[in-house]
């Protein structure tokens, strides 16, 4: 659900550019081959200096009478041309409620046909659509509309549980007696408009009346403002958490987002690829081609896209690193955000003052530069000195039969740092020993502390084997932490323990 409004955006744009431009452009040839941790994407396709706007009017002026969308489910299908009136009528409507170029507007919902209408209305008017989790319960949806300051927002009346009017009135109890376009709330300051999608509920608009709005002045309006646009000012406001805290705004242009969907467009043919991406790249920077063999589609995000570079680095030592090594993967190119919105420390974080920008994933390349992702920086296990991806562990962990789940972490350890530890929860009927398990990982992998989870009451025994290193604690909260437990430490050489070694007889 984080990702829907995202993807429809996505996924509009790629359609418009695809149609406009892929259908009579060559598959883009695969990267050539590479000799270490950087590669760079294909220069010979240019750029798009266009806007959203501008996309969708050459569009529908080139295919009028071709499906633009279809909401099977909703009963919704309109070609270009419908779609682009009924974008123009809710961009008109929108300046007509008094929202203004540069103003925020946040979508909370499921993916719709109405969140597709106004991310292209509010592209059109120069109005930057915030994209608001629909899993959102009150406090989240507080820290988003205040942090952006958002004007106004749009919602459905429920979607699953979700009863999106009385979670804002949580946050907005104003909005209950407030007149349409007049809400002034205490905590959230900047919110003005409210716009349902289904309902009209006190206090707010019905998108229908925001469709009939405006009028040939506002319409005037419109075309005056879209001379206005640049392609390299802020569209898109996606919130994304990741690992670190608080929901940070990655704020994307016109630019981002164009070429990557058309990049995308022109890669992705006919056929569905894996692709790899962030929020803050526009978001996909590597996906696979038409031809790529079964074991690249499977075990690989695909390479490169064009007019973009991307570099493997140890996280620690900052240093590149060779093929086939696991380091930080960063990027740089013209898919990298804005930055967070309104706020340059966290974006000075992650954005270098070249432009890499830190993806915070632990990746490969190989020779033919195809990425694999391994996990992320802040997963690393650091156990005297030697870099542990928890990931790899967890992979070979699920090749066994009685496994249901599996999570490797890292617990303290005043010898070595950090040790690692595998939390591993049985398929429902299934009783394992930890011997069994150790056997199962003889001459493979080697866990130094490991921990079984069967059907039963909590209880935790745990066995000390000299040398052996003991967690005392469990997390209240682990969804799968809902039997006994069985401790079993033991210690082990740390080069047995580095990513990937094979042939310790632990």
């Amino acid at each position: 659900l984080a990702q829907a409004g995202r993807l429809s955006l996505l996924v509009s744009v790629s359609q418009l550019l695809f149609l406009h431009s892929a259908l009579r452009t060559g598959t883009l040839s695969a990267s050539h081959r590479v000799t270490d941790s950087y590669i760079q994407g294909t220069l010979d396709i240019p750029l798009l200096n266009k806007t959203v706007g501008q996309c969708l009017d050459e569009t529908a002026e080139r295919f009028p009478h071709r499906d633009a969308f279809v909401f099977h489910r909703d009963g919704v299908r309109k070609t270009f041309a419908q779609f682009k009136e009924e974008v123009d009528q809710a961009a008109a409507g929108l300046l007509a409620l008094g929202l203004k170029k540069g103003d925020r507007l946040g979508m909370w919902g499921p993916n719709k046909y109405e969140w597709v209408l106004m991310q292209f209305a509010t592209a059109q008017a120069g109005i930057i659509l915030v994209s608001v989790n629909p899993a959102y319960q009150a406090h989240e949806l507080e820290f988003v509309i205040r942090k952006v300051g958002c004007k106004a927002l749009v919602f459905p009346a429920h979607f699953k549980s979700q009863k999106y009017y009385d979670i804002l009135k949580q946050s907005c109890p104003e909005v209950e007696h407030s007149s349409p376009g007049g809400i002034k709330s205490k905590r959230l300051p900047d919110l003005s408009t409210v716009i349902m999608l289904d309902s009209k509920l006190p206090g707010t608009f019905h998108m229908d009346e925001v469709l009939q709005a405006g009028d040939s002045s506002h319409m005037k309006q419109l075309r005056a403002l879209q001379k206005t646009l640049s392609c390299n000012e802020p569209v898109n406001i996606q919130f994304t958490s990741g690992t670190t805290g608080s929901p940070k705004g990655a704020t994307l242009s016109h630019r981002n987002i164009v070429n990557n969907a058309n990049l995308i467009g022109m890669r992705l043919g006919i056929t569905e690829q894996v692709a790899y991406g962030t929020t803050e790249n526009s978001p996909v920077t590597f996906m696979g081609f038409p031809t790529d063999s079964i074991t690249k589609r499977t075990e690989t995000v695909g390479s490169i896209l064009p007019h973009t570079e991307a570099k493997i680095e140890d996280p620690e030592t900052k240093k590149p690193v060779p093929l086939n090594t696991p380091g930080e993967l960063q990027v740089r190119g013209y898919c990298v955000m804005l930055g967070y919105w309104n706020d340059s420390a966290r974006t000075r974080e992650v954005i270098s003052d070249d432009n890499w920008y830190k993806t915070g994933d632990i990746a490969t390349l190989d020779e033919d530069g195809y990425c694999r992702i391994i996990g992320r920086c802040k997963d690393m296990i650091i156990r005297g000195g030697e870099n542990i991806y928890p990931a790899e562990i967890e992979q070979f962990l699920h090749t066994h039969p009685k496994v249901e789940e599996v999570q490797v972490v890292g617990v303290k350890d005043s010898l070595m740092g950090e040790e690692v530890c595998a939390c591993i929860r049985l398929r429902a009927g299934q009783s394992c020993a930890a011997d069994d398990i150790k056997a199962f990982c003889k001459g493979k992998v080697c866990l130094p502390l490991l921990c079984l989870w069967h059907s039963g009451c909590y209880r935790l025994h745990t066995l000390l084997p000299a040398g052996a290193v003991a967690v005392g604690f469990l997390s209240p909260d682990l969804p799968f932490q809902d039997p006994t437990l069985h401790c079993v430490c033991e210690s082990v050489p740390a080069h047995c323990v580095r990513q990937g070694k094979r042939g310790c007889g632990r």
